[in-house]
């Protein structure tokens, strides 16, 4: 929501939510506003480093001399141009939201030697809002943790390139911590992560919960995958994201839920994915590790598919739920994953798959990653666990039947896929 305010002072905006039912169900939530010019300090390039500045007539010049000016309820906010910013350390004792002056392009170069961390454990949340970022090296911008929140909303984050595989480059990256309260509180939306150089990811999170992550744009090129919640994912949410690969560069792991140490109550719905699959699990190797209360709903994957690992098969696993796809990958098998395992005793009540729509080609419903020991045909599938029967609203069809049918997706114009596929409702 946004609204103008004709001056400075205090205004209370109230969200009225109602319901479609017949008996109609309202909820009401007002927000107090201070509209203040003293709450905004403005960087321009052609502005001064000096004392008595920061406003919209004499704007500071760089961010840096904004930041170290600045007190914890103010906002920086950066006029067109593009920036050499340097190392950001955002903490509770200064400004924590930066954003872009609305409607100019304010260009963050990090020139492939810094990132910005934030580490923030008392409200607000921090905010960074509106910027392109280049010269992303290793991670762009790194939560550490953010136990108050961090939110990152219209960002283009346009190169990035790992120099150290093994710590999980990403363009976000979220630091693992030792306590077990709620930890990031991400709120990762609207953003549009471009090429990235390595085995990296567009997100890569230890100890994430509470988080949102929705309605981006991600194109990342040749790499490990797109989005990863590798450690410990607590009541999480991915949706509405639009996540694609070249045919060269096909990749699994389009949104990875690892659970290198358990996972609960992750949602992943209405993401459309383009030769890249969603995977639950690859890291949660030991019989003490669980994944609880998984549900993947809603989302339409093309030219790959879902894949499930170890993790929702372990003693202590369940309610993991797969229902109201559609999964379009032609010769590939819809699902796939487990790598020689043997097949779980618990795999009818650990998991539920229902209500899919399906075109596949393929003679087996489930492939395993590196063996055969698990395959299993679809006589196997639908008839001894009863997964994607036609009792429970699934469709087996190895023909194009949604060619032409679907609502237009929110791609650019040109793009092959517009009009033609999309994450359709029931």
């Amino acid at each position: 929501m946004r609204f103008t305010p004709a001056s400075e002072g205090s205004y209370v905006l109230t969200l009225e939510i109602r319901d479609s039912g017949a008996t109609q169900k309202m909820l009401e939530q007002s927000f107090m506003i201070e509209s203040a010019a003293s709450r905004f300090l403005l960087v321009a390039l052609n502005g001064n480093d000096a004392a008595g500045g920061g406003t919209l007539a004499a704007p500071y010049k760089t961010l840096a001399y904004a930041l170290a000016s600045s007190s914890p309820n103010q906002a920086i906010v950066l006029r067109k141009g593009t920036y050499l910013p340097g190392n950001i350390k955002v903490y509770d004792t200064k400004a924590k939201q930066f954003l872009a002056y609305p409607d100019e392009v304010v260009t963050l170069n990090l020139n492939k030697a810094a990132n910005i961390v934030v580490s923030s454990n008392t409200a607000p949340a921090a905010r960074i809002e509106g910027f392109d970022i280049t010269g992303v090296t290793q991670w762009g911008i790194i939560s550490d943790p953010s136990k108050a929140g961090l939110v990152i909303r219209n960002v283009r984050f346009l190169d990035g390139q790992s120099t150290n595989n093994s710590e999980n480059p990403a363009f976000i990256h979220g630091w693992g911590d030792t306590s077990s309260a709620w930890r990031h509180k991400f709120l990762i939306q609207e953003n549009d992560f471009g090429t990235y150089i390595g085995n990296g990811y567009a997100t890569t999170w230890f100890d994430a919960g509470e988080s949102l992550l929705e309605n981006n744009q991600l194109n990342l090129g040749k790499v490990n995958g797109g989005f990863h919640d590798k450690d410990n994912s607590q009541y999480n949410t991915y949706r509405e994201n639009y996540i694609a690969f070249s045919d060269t560069n096909r990749n699994p792991m389009g949104i990875q839920v690892s659970a290198q140490d358990n996972s609960a109550n992750v949602h992943i719905h209405h993401n459309l994915l383009v030769n890249a699959g969603i995977h639950l699990g690859v890291q949660c190797f030991q019989a003490t590790c669980s994944m609880r209360n998984h549900d993947v709903h809603h989302n339409t994957v093309v030219k790959h598919r879902i894949g499930l690992g170890w993790g929702p098969f372990q003693p202590n696993s369940a309610g993991t739920r797969i229902s109201h796809n559609i999964i379009s990958n032609g010769s590939l098998s819809p699902y796939g994953g487990l790598s020689c395992q043997s097949r779980p005793a618990g795999l009818a009540t650990q998991l539920a798959v229902a209500a899919n729509f399906i075109e596949s080609s393929n003679s087996l419903a489930f492939k395993d990653s590196e063996c055969s020991g698990n395959d299993m045909s679809w006589a196997v599938w639908q008839g001894t666990y009863g997964f994607d029967a036609a009792a429970s609203g699934s469709t087996i069809s190895a023909s194009s039947a949604l060619t032409g049918s679907g609502p237009l997706t929110g791609l650019p114009a040109g793009d092959a896929l517009r009009g033609t596929r999309g994450y359709q409702l029931p």
